[in-house]
């Protein structure tokens, strides 16, 4: 074990016994980093005391990390504990959050930890097992349950509108997306992109009205879902999510970036089936000029988290090797950006 996870490990015991067995014995067991971690450091371990082994995890926010600057732990946070008791949603129970960044070098979340398995759709591994959920599982159906939830949970009854930014209806969600977007490509831009600047344009000259406003999870994909066997347990990453236009989880869904040449969306569902399912449960009309304007919007997000990532490692906020790594991939994701514009 590296001294850096040892002293982490050192520190979050100390923690513990300060804020969850103050007068009970305890162990810290199998303390890991987990893989990833783009946007946020996890690490996952197991407190053992005399009665019983409880299975956590720590997310702890990234310095340096994609859009890092733009982002605080606080609603993350006060998301997952109103879901999580408030919804049948499968989120993660929160015990803590710390803003103090002298404990372990940035603000944290302890969590449950949920049951299951995640896969990389793009692997191997990934790819074999959505294909044979989505023909002998009822995963499909509960991936877009679970989302129908999201979106029919009245969020206005739970205060949530207190804790992520509630726009206005209409365009209000909509017209502040794209100044944020467009905000995040000036401060990481290195050269004037006609590419871009014509997709910041395209979007604001066709902006769709949001028919409801809901809770967004902002990467709701198969990658980002837990799996337990023959069953969905887990839902994961909520660091994008706020209130706005729900079908642009439906579009991220069905975005050529989340199937590259898989005929089903995610690696996982059928098109027509999800999309009637979906209007079905929600009352929401879907149509491909919405899906496809959310599809374009989702692709400039593609390429600021490319330029994010260039500019973190250029400006030395971080030495994380897979941050320059993303940033040469921008011009990959401007020939998609450029692809789904019609070029």
């Amino acid at each position: 074990m590296a001294h850096s996870l040892q002293k982490l490990k050192d520190n979050i015991q100390y923690y513990l016994k300060e804020r969850m067995f103050p007068d009970e014995w305890f162990e810290i067991e199998g303390f890991t980093q987990a893989s990833g971690g783009w946007t946020d450091e996890t690490y996952v371990f197991s407190v053992k005391t005399k009665q019983q082994t409880t299975g956590l995890v720590l997310r702890k926010l990234k310095k340096g990390s994609l859009l890092s600057e733009e982002r605080s732990l606080n609603p993350q946070f006060r998301l997952l504990d109103q879901l999580s008791r408030s919804t049948t949603l499968p989120v993660p129970k929160v015990y803590f959050l710390e803003e103090d960044e002298s404990i372990i070098d940035g603000e944290f979340i302890i969590m449950e930890k949920l049951k299951g398995t995640s896969y990389v759709p793009w692997s191997k591994e990934g790819r074999s097992f959505l294909t044979n959920a989505s023909e002998t599982t009822e995963i499909p159906k509960q991936f877009a349950e679970h989302l129908i939830t999201l979106h029919n949970f009245p969020y206005r009854e739970f205060g949530i509108q207190d804790i992520l930014q509630e726009p206005s209806e209409g365009k209000g969600f909509i017209e502040r997306k794209l100044a944020e977007l467009e905000g995040l490509y000036l401060k990481y831009k290195i050269i004037y992109d006609p590419v871009m600047t014509d997709a910041l344009e395209w979007l604001k000259q066709h902006q769709p009205n949001a028919q409801r406003l809901s809770i967004i999870h902002g990467d709701y994909r198969t990658g980002n879902i837990l799996y337990d066997r023959q069953n969905i347990s887990g839902i994961l990453d909520w660091e994008a999510a706020e209130i706005g236009d729900p079908l642009m989880d439906v579009a991220y869904i069905c975005a050529k970036a989340n199937r590259m040449d898989s005929s089903l969306l995610c690696y996982l569902l059928d098109k027509d089936w999800f999309l009637q399912y979906y209007s079905e449960k929600t009352g929401l009309k879907v149509n491909e000029q919405d899906l496809h304007y959310y599809e374009v919007l989702h692709q400039v997000r593609f390429l600021l988290l490319s330029l994010s990532a260039a500019y973190s490692f250029e400006k030395q906020q971080t030495t994380d090797i897979r941050m320059a790594r993303q940033g040469y991939r921008w011009t990959m994701m401007r020939h998609m950006l450029a692809e789904t514009l019609g070029y």
